[in-house]
């Protein structure tokens, strides 16, 4: 028995040295597959982060110092130059990384230029804000509701992403068989885009 034991011993090292370099293999795996999910989630939220930023800039052109009228054209058309390149990043990135989350966002973007760029022409044509009073802005001259069902779907684009795989496939072998889809009643009304007056390009074209 002995001798039968100090002969396999070579063998159970091995079998041993096999065991441990699978488990280390799979941790290593595991550890990898972590932060490649939190590094686009990240991502993700960046890319979400700026589309609110350049919706939100009509209200900054609205807020403008009406004392600093230069200053303020300088340091808002500055701002939205950074902006706009920071989207055109995050779309070509997005889309690299998922190209089905880069469709919804690119979708996200191209509504919220269209919406927020609208209002932010409108903007720079209105006086700057004069007292506290002109501070507070309401939907019905800033409205970014318009916005809602784009960033939704951008949402959903990134958490069906994420989402692991096998509650992915799980979730679809139980969900319901979808209905035929009826066709839409209206044309989407074709884009309009606002620039900023002395506002310089961004790398998208340079409208808003």
């Amino acid at each position: 028995m002995a001798d039968a034991i100090k002969a396999s011993g070579p063998y159970v090292a091995v079998l041993a040295a096999l065991v441990t370099g699978l488990i280390l293999g799979v941790q290593a795996r595991i550890s990898r597959g972590a932060q490649l999910r939190e590094r686009k989630q990240e991502l993700f939220a960046s890319a979400y982060e700026v589309s609110i930023q350049y919706a939100e800039t009509a209200c900054a052109v609205r807020r403008r110092r009406a004392d600093a009228a230069a200053e303020e054209r300088v340091r808002l058309s500055e701002q939205l130059r950074e902006i706009q390149a920071r989207l055109t990043w995050h779309e070509a990135w997005v889309r690299f990384e998922a190209p089905e989350v880069g469709a919804a966002y690119d979708e996200l973007v191209a509504r919220t230029r269209t919406v927020a760029g609208r209002s932010m022409k409108d903007a720079w044509l209105s006086p700057p804000a004069a007292d506290d009073t002109a501070m507070v802005i309401p939907t019905s001259v800033v409205d970014l509701r318009a916005l809602a069902d784009v960033r939704e779907r951008y949402m959903a684009a990134v958490e069906a992403h994420l989402r692991p795989r096998g509650r992915a496939r799980h979730l679809h072998s139980r969900a319901p068989r979808p209905r035929r889809a009826m066709p839409p009643l209206t044309a989407p009304a074709s884009p309009v885009a606002g620039t900023a007056p002395g506002a310089p390009g961004g790398p998208a074209g340079g409208s808003p």
